[in-house]
């Protein structure tokens, strides 16, 4: 894996593969949106959605800043933000029509509360691995999906830098050694290097698995906190 991956410290966003329209072709009820507000629609439609607490460390800012354009935006319909888990920050969806405002082609989110650690397990990979290696390029797992072969086992996320393709893994719980063996193989094949980002418990699975050295390419991390780490 690249050293560029995860090295220096600092919070310029890393580039994705999806991009909008120009701020020119934009509906003229957006016209005064701000740049940054398109570039957060933007990233939350890549995402399905996102904690407040996330959104300050994707803006690099803090949270007067982010209630701020949070308000500006639900003004104009473009985001909803709901309390989804009791003594959690709230969440941040954008609707349709913050969707389109971006030039996204995705759709809105209903969020199931059963998902809602992992995705924001992914945001904080996603935000950690931009804030180390700025000029690399996230594929989102939604876009990931576009292109999918029948069958296809589809990472979380997907770095791609000058030199390699990375596939990343975020796990929570432990899977079956054998549904993990396969996925690793698969991933292995498919890309330069594997990178798992996990919980204690798969953490010590994967570690365990990773001493037979029958995939070179795979490195373990601890799961990081984005907001502090």
């Amino acid at each position: 894996m690249s050293a560029g991956l995860l090295n220096d410290r600092g919070m310029p966003r890393v580039r994705s593969v999806v991009s909008g329209q120009s701020a020119t072709t934009r509906r003229a009820e957006h016209e005064l949106l701000r740049r940054r507000d398109l570039d957060v629609l933007a990233w939350l439609g890549e995402q399905y959605a996102a904690r407040v607490d996330q959104l300050e460390v994707l803006m690099d800012c803090g949270p007067r800043t982010v209630e701020r354009t949070l308000a500006r935006l639900r003004g104009r319909g473009l985001v909803q933000t709901r309390r989804l888990i009791v003594g959690e920050p709230a969440w941040v969806l954008p609707t349709t029509a913050g969707l389109r405002a971006c030039g996204s082609s995705f759709g809105a989110w209903t969020p199931r509360v059963g998902l809602l650690s992992h995705a924001a397990a992914v945001n904080d990979v996603r935000l950690h691995v931009q804030g180390r290696s700025p000029e690399s390029e996230w594929t989102p797992v939604r876009v990931l999906a576009r292109d999918r072969k029948a069958g296809e086992h589809l990472p979380d996320g997907v770095v791609r830098t000058d030199e390699q393709r990375v596939a990343i893994e975020v796990e929570l719980t432990v899977k079956s050694q054998r549904r993990v063996t396969a996925i690793l193989d698969e991933l292995s094949n498919r890309f330069d290097a594997v990178v798992y980002f996990c919980a204690p418990a798969p953490h010590r699975q994967l570690t365990e698995l990773s001493e037979s050295g029958r995939w070179p390419t795979l490195q373990i991390r601890d799961l990081p906190n984005a907001g502090l780490d």
